[in-house]
């Protein structure tokens, strides 16, 4: 802490830290505002409003030391008068199930300004209009929500930006095309197909009754040459990365 001149010269005074710790104040009270000079409130209004210091500015809060409110000072255009805010949690990535609710949180210090603290969350660069407070909350999704959300956070100075978070909706997977029963001749090529819907990348797995066909993972399964012992019934799994659908079970009927 210390004295800020007309000059806009700033002269720190070490004792005072020693004096206002007769409070029982820690030095993390004085991280935010470490390297910044502080300024009665009452003698700043009385000087500001006699025009005695016409450039100076001060923080839009207080900060009571001990019996005394004091604000942060500096020079129009050259100082930074807000508290030095530190994101202590970052938001989190996550996906969700389309529906579902999300939620982002964020937390700042210092903690005793949280008051005074301003928040604006970002989607994909983009302001948020209304979301200006330190928890970002969705009670239910759609694909629309998904994209990297920010916020930046201030205490009267310049903003300081979050990591980005990316929130990922999952559309569920659903099947629109069932494969279809088969009856094929001795020797015939056959194929079973399917059309499924949900977010990508899909991933499929074919099976023969319960057991699964190796290597048999696209959105069609082909028999190059149908045997008697090929015939039963076959279906698919579709799975995205949080849900996943088992298609109807259809019938591969060989003949001589």
């Amino acid at each position: 802490m210390g004295f800020l001149y007309l000059d806009g010269s700033f002269h720190v005074i070490t004792s005072d830290i020693e004096y206002y710790s007769l409070y029982g104040l820690t030095p993390d009270f004085f991280a935010p505002v470490s390297g910044k000079p502080l300024m009665d409130e009452t003698l700043y209004n009385s000087y500001h409003n006699l025009g005695l210091i016409p450039k100076w500015i001060a923080s839009s809060f207080n900060i009571t030391i001990g019996y005394e409110t004091f604000v942060i000072v500096g020079v129009s255009g050259k100082n930074d008068v807000g508290a030095t805010v530190t994101i202590v949690t970052q938001p989190q990535s996550q996906q969700v199930i389309a529906g579902w609710g999300a939620t982002f949180s964020i937390e700042a210090e210092p903690s005793q300004y949280i008051p005074y603290n301003s928040y604006q969350w970002y989607l994909n660069s983009k302001p948020i209009k209304g979301e200006i407070y330190s928890v970002l909350i969705f009670p239910t999704t759609t694909s629309k929500n998904t994209g990297v959300y920010k916020v930046a956070v201030s205490s009267g100075g310049t903003p300081v930006m979050s990591q980005g978070a990316l929130l990922r909706v999952v559309t569920p997977v659903t099947i629109k095309k069932q494969p279809a029963p088969v009856t094929a001749k001795t020797g015939k090529k056959v194929t079973f197909k399917i059309i499924a819907l949900g977010t990508g990348p899909l991933h499929y797995q074919w099976y023969s009754g319960s057991n699964v066909i190796p290597n048999a993972t696209n959105s069609s399964y082909a028999i190059a040459s149908a045997q008697a012992s090929d015939a039963g019934q076959y279906c698919v799994k579709v799975q995205n990365s949080l849900t996943w659908n088992v298609s109807n079970f259809a019938t591969l009927t060989v003949t001589p």
